[in-house]
């Protein structure tokens, strides 16, 4: 009479097991990095967000105007009213915290006496570290 060999061996259940670890610990190194990319990338869509509503003000007003927009942290200010969200919180609703997540609005007048020399550049922190852009964004009359 013959014996039927039925189940799975200690040791193949655990080479199984061990498998199954370095599967999961390799998608989850991968994942971590996926989120922080993403995040990155929602500040630098925020930021590009920014550049284009202050060309838009340029287009109609000063740089001072729209600097004064910029700095307002009321419901008439900017960043109120573009309505991006930081992805780590709510609304970001005022300018120059560099906090990670952030975008920041700075303005450059480089020469006061030529009027049309002054810019804006805008950039974000990244949830790395620095900037989400090497090159910060501009924005200019």
């Amino acid at each position: 009479m013959l014996k039927g060999k039925k189940g799975f061996t200690l040791i193949e259940l655990m080479v199984v097991v061990a498998i199954i670890g370095v599967l999961a610990l390799l998608g989850l190194r991968l994942y971590t990095g996926q989120q922080q990319k993403a995040k990155n990338a929602i500040v630098k869509a925020n930021a590009g967000t920014i550049q284009t509503l202050i060309q838009a003000e340029l287009a109609d007003t000063t740089s001072a105007d729209v600097y004064a927009m910029v700095d307002n942290d009321t419901d008439d200010g900017l960043f109120t009213k573009s309505g991006i969200h930081i992805p780590d919180g709510g609304a970001q609703t005022e300018n120059g915290v560099a906090q990670v997540g952030y975008v920041v609005v700075t303005y450059v007048d480089s020469d006061a006496s030529f009027v049309g020399d002054e810019f804006f550049t805008i950039n974000g922190k990244a949830f790395n570290t620095g900037d989400v852009y090497v090159t910060p964004l501009t924005a200019r009359k």
